[in-house]
């Protein structure tokens, strides 16, 4: 398997295609790649809040990345908490890994252009900054509080009733 030390933090990544055709490339013939990431919540409320906060692909983006990158056999399984057994209405941002197989050497035939994001240039709007930081910071305290509140239902709610 690639391992990196990235490899939890794909929603972090500027240019999530172009880490992945990176995998391809460093991967011998027959090597898996796997991914393991968020995916985008149902809950209008989450969705507002993972749209301002950071990336959360849909699931069929990361199958979408891999075979693009060349990857064969890609498969995605939902991973989620074993206390979670809601049909994820709340919103609540469950994850998925995603494996590919190299089907051949070399390099991937993926073929992207210069990198999007000059991270060197300083913020040009303060205020915009600011605004994104104080929504960030209420992104970050939904996302706790909401899977607390689940896990405190699960304990209430008999089993074999969905939450």
């Amino acid at each position: 398997m690639f391992d990196s030390t990235n490899k939890y933090s794909i929603e972090y990544w500027p240019d999530p295609q172009r880490g992945i055709r990176e995998a391809y490339r460093v991967l011998k013939l027959g090597g898996k790649a796997c991914i393991i990431g968020p995916v985008h919540p149902t809950f209008w409320l989450s969705r507002f809040f993972a749209d301002v906060w950071m990336l959360f692909p849909k699931e069929e983006e990361y199958i979408e990345w891999f075979e693009k990158a060349g990857f064969k056999d890609v498969k995605l399984k939902r991973i989620g908490p074993k206390w979670y057994r809601g049909v994820r209405r709340h919103g609540l941002i469950m994850g998925c890994s995603v494996t590919g197989v190299k089907p051949a050497s070399g390099d991937s035939p993926l073929q992207l252009g210069a990198k999007e994001e000059d991270v060197s240039k300083p913020v040009k709007n303060p205020f915009a900054f600011l605004w994104r930081f104080i929504l960030g910071t209420l992104a970050a305290a939904w996302f706790v509080l909401v899977p607390i509140y689940m896990w405190i239902k699960d304990k209430i709610v008999p089993q074999g009733q969905p939450l």
